[in-house]
């Protein structure tokens, strides 16, 4: 079942110019402007109660308490860990069936679901030379940072990638401006220090490129763009799999954007010194 924000999201086409701010102002503090009264999400939106009433019909659902329900459901699943999705039994069919299940519907959805705007937006920021790049997530998202990072260096110079340490974070911020983009991975149970990262990056005027999950990291009111992927798979662990093809899709993206001949130059350098290693 989508969440709520990607609901919103897919409809926005549709949403007349006061439905967009209600929408904003729910996805500006997410979940929790959905779970205050209607009067008071139109008040945060500067609009009518009504109008948020219609926005909700729109999205499909009841009425506004059966939003506030999909809310606190979504509440609930953003803060289950290991612990809470450990399976009680053992299941009796194999490993590898269960993975396909679960991830190759992820897989397709993220590739065929993914707004090709934003998608866009991001390669067009990634593949400015003049942009550098900083790369940064949380204790396991890290490694997306890390297997990002060391193909945009292949294809492109001026990327770093953050060691998720306080002090590693800090010295990357004291060189954060107007001119670069800032990569930040960030997925439920979502970790505070990255969002602080991503934050005073943006306060600092940088352009943040966001990977999430569906239920949204606090950040995504920050973000310049907005990259949500599955994390469904086999309990206990969520799974990235379904990020790592839409990395490995922006990939080819920045390629074909940067330019054949220069990439293709890049990388025959690297060969060459690489060669007798």
């Amino acid at each position: 079942m989508s969440t709520v924000a990607e609901t919103v999201r897919s409809r926005r086409g549709s949403l007349t110019p006061g439905e967009l701010r209600v929408a904003q102002a729910l996805l500006s503090d997410y979940p929790s402007a959905g779970l205050q009264s209607a009067a008071r999400l139109a008040d945060v939106a500067g609009v009518s109660t009504p109008t948020v009433v219609r926005l909700v019909a729109k999205l499909g659902l009841a009425g506004y308490a059966q939003l506030q329900h999909q809310l606190r459901t979504e509440l609930s699943a953003r803060s289950a860990g290991p612990v809470q999705l450990y399976p009680a039994t053992q299941p009796d069919d194999s490993v590898l069936g269960r993975f396909e299940r679960a991830l190759v519907p992820g897989v397709q959805q993220v590739l065929h679901d993914t707004d090709p705007v934003e998608f866009d937006r991001a390669v067009a920021l990634l593949a400015d030379p003049d942009r550098p790049v900083l790369l940064a997530g949380g204790r396991v998202s890290t490694a997306l940072a890390s297997y990002l990072g060391r193909y945009l260096r292949l294809v492109r110079p001026g990327v770093r990638i953050v060691d998720p340490d306080p002090s590693s974070r800090a010295l990357a911020l004291l060189d954060v401006d107007a001119g670069q983009t800032v990569v930040v991975f960030d997925y439920r149970r979502y970790d505070g220090g990255t969002v602080a990262f991503g934050r005073e990056a943006v306060r600092r005027g940088a352009d943040a490129v966001l990977f999430t999950d569906p239920y949204l990291s606090p950040l995504s009111a920050a973000a310049t763009v907005l990259l949500t992927s599955s994390v469904a798979g086999p309990p206990p662990f969520v799974s990235l799999t379904a990020a790592t093809a839409l990395i490995e899709a922006l990939i080819l993206g920045v390629v074909e954007t940067a330019g054949g001949s220069s990439v293709r130059e890049r990388l025959e350098n690297f060969d060459v010194l690489t060669s007798d290693q």
